[in-house]
């Protein structure tokens, strides 16, 4: 494995971290600020989250149909968290989860789009198979 390669998974890796921390804050925000909290919520909550973890694990073993599922759906959740961030009438310290959903989104929309060292390490992965 090159040091391109090398670098596009550790890269990989930290994104989907990320992007997995901004889910479960989002759960967890959701489920703070809501008075009745109903078993089905939780239970969609939860299905939302694995099938998170299950399309990056895919994109993290190269294949491609995730990978543009993942830049369509982190793109949607950009917009939306930009729309709210500008539309919701509520104190600046509570948009910052917004915040941080958009920058975390971005990076991942860039890095599984236009990085050289993903595109390196999804061909190694491909290669390799």
């Amino acid at each position: 494995m090159t040091e391109l390669e090398q670098l596009g998974k550790r890269r990989t890796i930290l994104v989907s971290i990320s992007i997995l921390m901004v889910s479960i804050h989002t759960i967890y925000f959701y489920h703070a600020t809501v008075p009745n909290v109903t078993a089905g919520k939780i239970i969609q909550q939860i299905i939302r989250f694995i099938l998170t973890a299950g399309l990056l694990a895919l994109i993290y073993n190269g294949k491609n149909w995730a990978r543009i599922i993942a830049i369509i759906l982190f793109s949607i959740g950009t917009l939306g968290a930009l729309m709210s961030l500008f539309t919701l009438d509520t104190h600046i310290v509570s948009k910052i989860p917004l915040v941080v959903m958009t920058f975390v989104y971005s990076i991942a929309i860039f890095h599984f789009g236009f990085t050289e060292s993903f595109k390196a390490f999804k061909a190694f992965l491909n290669e390799n198979k």
